[in-house]
């Protein structure tokens, strides 16, 4: 028989072990380099936002936070080797809103699970986009565009360079019952350059590229999609504010790791995103960019996800699009 002072001994001891497991687990993490994989490119407003928190995560870690850019297929090729990494801390994720709400709907067999797949710790950053007209479009106002438009539908064509942005203008043209006609570009920077040449009169895009022609006269921007008016573009009004209630369109980035992370693994890396996500000089560095920092808890991300996978799958297969 075990003696009670025993036993409470043993049980003293295992509730020890329990409640510092956590505490140790945080302590030893990260116990080497740290991989961050962001499906675009280098130089883009993700990969800044990546280097700008990994530097600042590498500080706390005292470990090498490194960027590794894997861009293409519709943010594919980077959520699958983040899917496929190993469970142990050493390898994080930057999806957007289109990696986890669009694909599914997009692809007929994507290769990955939007939520199986992965473990989803903090949104990060929210961005609006801005709705804009060249200088050889006569219309200076939003209110104008839509008069414009209603006098010749589809004379009036909008560029965009991502699925976010073609579908912000399709709920556009809904909202305002006109029809600008679409025509599909590569990525921003293409819709700029077909807007400088003429080629299309307006566009949706993000912010950060726009702001140099915005200053110079060439485009106007006629309002931003989000509820509230954009840091980087605060003279400019939302389309909420212009008559079309409760539109609201934000791009967003996420921080996610493989699926069976370890969760005291997760807590720690949730905690110092958002730490970073507070600082000023981060918040400062990404406002050119049009970037709103933001940090969330895990379930306030999964709730983002839930409600704008439901928000924006019926829109894409009323609309047919496929990207297989």
């Amino acid at each position: 028989m075990t003696h009670p002072i025993v036993l409470r001994r043993r049980t003293a001891t295992a509730a020890l072990l329990s409640l510092s497991f956590p505490v140790a687990a945080q302590t030893t993490f990260p116990a080497g380099a740290v991989r961050w994989i962001v499906p675009f490119p280098a130089g883009g407003p993700s990969d800044v936002l990546a280097r700008v928190c990994a530097q600042k995560l590498s500080e706390r870690w005292q470990q090498q936070v490194n960027v590794d850019n894997k861009p293409g297929g519709s943010t594919v090729i980077g959520a699958v080797e983040a899917a496929r990494a190993p469970a142990d801390g050493l390898t994080l994720f930057m999806p957007i809103d289109s990696t986890l709400t669009m694909n599914p709907s997009l692809f007929s067999k994507l290769p990955y699970h939007p939520t199986r797949d992965f473990h989803h710790v903090s949104l990060l950053a929210t961005q609006s986009l801005v709705v804009l007209a060249n200088d050889r479009v006569a219309a200076k106002t939003l209110p104008e565009l839509i008069a414009l438009a209603k006098a010749q539908p589809g004379a009036i064509n909008y560029g965009s360079g991502t699925i976010s942005t073609q579908l912000a203008g399709e709920m556009l043209n809904r909202a305002a019952g006109i029809k600008l006609a679409y025509v599909p570009y590569k990525g921003s920077s293409d819709v700029v350059k077909a807007m400088l040449s003429g080629e299309i009169q307006t566009s949706v895009d993000g912010i950060a590229p726009n702001v140099p022609h915005i200053k110079s006269g060439r485009f106007r921007a006629l309002a931003t999609t989000g509820l509230q008016r954009s840091a980087a573009l605060p003279d400019v009004p939302t389309l909420h504010e212009l008559g079309l209630r409760d539109f609201e369109v934000r791009v967003w980035l996420g921080l996610s790791v493989p699926a069976g992370t370890p969760m005291a693994v997760q807590r720690r890396i949730q905690a110092d995103a958002q730490a970073v996500m507070a600082l000023a000089d981060v918040r400062e560095k990404l406002l050119p960019l049009g970037l709103e920092a933001v940090g969330s808890t895990p379930e306030q991300f999964a709730e983002t996800i839930r409600v704008e996978t439901a928000r924006y799958a019926p829109l894409i297969k009323e609309l047919g699009l496929r990207l297989d």
